[in-house]
């Protein structure tokens, strides 16, 4: 189970060694840090800690970029006891230019590497990153997913065959996290949080940055056209509107069905063939969805939630919530809440002040 940090702890718990050079993806750190600043700010929030800590491997890159985070500076993160890796990948325009950046890493990162999958440590290779991993002889025997237009020279640096899954933005095996796309850094990066110490607090921060279809449908928001008039719909479409717009109001199919101009059953049947759900169930995602970032962010009761989003009471909310969530309300709110305690922002408790004056 992954360790809480307390407020008195100041060691890191997540170690990340990002490795540089004059011509990386200056993007993909950024992306990484970002992710780890969002975490430590969150950490902060909670328990007055910065777990997460990251120092640079390979060349320095120029100044004026992204700046390591290691607050004792007398005692650097060790290399040896790394507990993530990331390889952001190079500017390289065409392929014999990505060997040559791979190849002009220093042969001690290469043995680092090595190393630190040998005793089961996870490493993030980012786009054409890969390149370093197949030159490091990690690759041989994998599953990777790998950007197409550098799959050539990554194959020409591998010693032995891999499998490339051609159809994955990103994927993992064992120890190494591969990603063929920028857009696939962050989901792979939270993937790969989720196996360290801080798993719980990039949960929560994950379920921010990351698109959530549900969460975004069940926000109170209104979908208009740039002449601000209602953007037309099908009936399937209008049901889900329908249900959207009332998923605070008891359920009524008749309703949902009239706002969808069809009959109830033929509504059932389309709805259950497109979206693999009744609108009963689809309403129950939406209601959990709403009632996740309210436990997230407000200080709502989970009583007062289940009103919110349209339970009479709150057994049936709980029922759902663990269904769907497979844990209860409550410890949702303690693992993935957004906000500090009432107790922290209001500050501590001040005594009335006593008059010790000698009266005359």
């Amino acid at each position: 189970m992954a360790s809480t940090p307390s407020r008195s702890d100041r060691r890191p718990l997540l170690r990340v060694g990002i490795l540089r050079s004059p011509d990386d993806i200056e993007a993909n750190v950024w992306a990484v840090m970002d992710v780890l600043r969002s975490v430590n700010k969150l950490a902060f929030e909670r328990y007055q800690s910065t777990p997460a800590h990251w120092a640079w491997l390979g060349t320095p890159p120029p100044p004026g970029g992204p700046e390591p985070f290691t607050p004792d500076a007398a005692d650097p993160l060790p290399t040896a006891n790394l507990d993530v890796i990331v390889i952001p990948g190079w500017l390289a325009p065409t392929g014999p230019l990505l060997r040559q950046s791979s190849q002009s890493v220093p042969p001690g990162v290469r043995s680092l590497l090595q190393a630190h999958v040998a005793r089961g440590a996870p490493i993030l290779s980012l786009f054409n990153g890969t390149a370093l991993l197949a030159d490091a002889g990690l690759l041989a025997g994998r599953e990777a997913a790998i950007p197409w237009a550098f799959a050539p020279s990554i194959g020409l640096l591998c010693d032995a065959p891999f499998e490339w899954l051609r159809d994955r933005p990103w994927h993992t095996d064992g120890a190494l996290w591969t990603t063929a796309a920028l857009s696939g850094t962050l989901e792979a990066l939270f993937d790969l949080l989720k196996q360290t110490a801080i798993a719980e607090l990039a949960a929560a921060v994950a379920s921010v940055l990351l698109f959530d279809t549900q969460r975004q449908v069940a926000a109170a928001a209104v979908v208009e056209s740039p002449t601000r008039q209602p953007l037309s719909a099908g009936s399937l479409e209008r049901a889900r509107r329908w249900l959207q717009a009332h998923s605070d109001q008891p359920y009524d199919l008749a309703a949902t069905a009239r706002a969808a101009a069809t009959s109830p059953r033929t509504l059932l049947r389309w709805f259950a063939q497109v979206h693999r759900q009744t609108p009963l169930d689809y309403l129950h995602s939406l209601r959990v969805a709403q009632a996740k970032t309210l436990l997230q962010t407000t200080y709502l009761t989970v009583e007062a939630i289940a009103h919110q989003c349209g339970y009479a009471d709150v057994g049936s909310l709980r029922k759902l919530f663990v269904r769907i969530t497979g844990m209860t309300p409550g410890a949702y709110r303690q693992r993935y809440q957004l906000r500090t305690s009432r107790r922290q922002w209001t500050g501590p408790e001040v005594a009335p002040a006593t008059d010790t004056a000698t009266p005359r």
